[in-house]
């Protein structure tokens, strides 16, 4: 996978949702969200920022989209899934009432206008071939919600890195993912806070 050699973005946010996947369409709810910052900066070159949040099945939707758009950069790129290509996040069919409500992208885009956002398409095969490039670990076909929630934080790395390669400059490409790397390795190096 090559890109056409655009620009990285000045901050780009790479955005993971994970949301319950039962029956009935009332009881679908975020369960757990990954927020990977990328930014460009004199002093470092890169700085890289990971938040990761999970929810309990009480969570109120708008005030976690709230909190999302918060933590993202003025006039950032934010991308993620196509949820046209996941289906609609609440897995609220459209009814003779009307169109099926807005999904998570089309709230944060009414919330923060400043934001370039890019629902990105890419399938399960492009996401597993960044991630062995890479050597991440994601959640299998058939992992519990608990499992896929764990992983949302490299779920949103596998999701820059593919943009990454997808789009970026040879030269930002090779940058980057070095840089990325080196964060990596300081991150696991981390001692656990519990």
């Amino acid at each position: 996978m090559t890109g056409t050699g655009m620009r990285h973005p000045q901050s780009l946010a790479s955005l993971t949702i994970v949301r319950d996947d039962f029956e009935s369409p009332q009881s679908s709810c975020i369960r757990s969200i990954a927020l990977f910052n990328v930014d460009r900066c004199p002093e470092y070159g890169v700085r890289f920022h990971m938040e990761h949040r999970a929810f309990d099945g009480d969570a109120n939707r708008a005030e976690i989209i709230h909190g999302i758009a918060a933590r993202v950069a003025i006039n950032a790129t934010l991308i993620s899934l196509d949820q046209c290509e996941t289906g609609n996040p609440l897995g609220l069919p459209a009814t003779d009432r009307g169109p099926p409500p807005p999904t998570d992208l089309q709230i944060l885009q009414r919330l923060r206008p400043d934001l370039d956002l890019m629902p990105f398409e890419c399938g399960p095969d492009m996401l597993d071939e960044t991630a062995t490039a890479f050597s991440i670990r994601r959640a299998g076909p058939g992992s519990s919600l608990l499992t896929i929630a764990r992983h949302a934080p490299e779920e949103a790395q596998i999701l820059w890195l593919t943009y990454l390669w997808a789009f970026a400059r040879p030269s930002q490409r090779i940058f980057f993912s070095a840089a990325w790397q080196a964060w990596r390795e300081i991150e696991r190096a981390r001692p656990l806070g519990f």
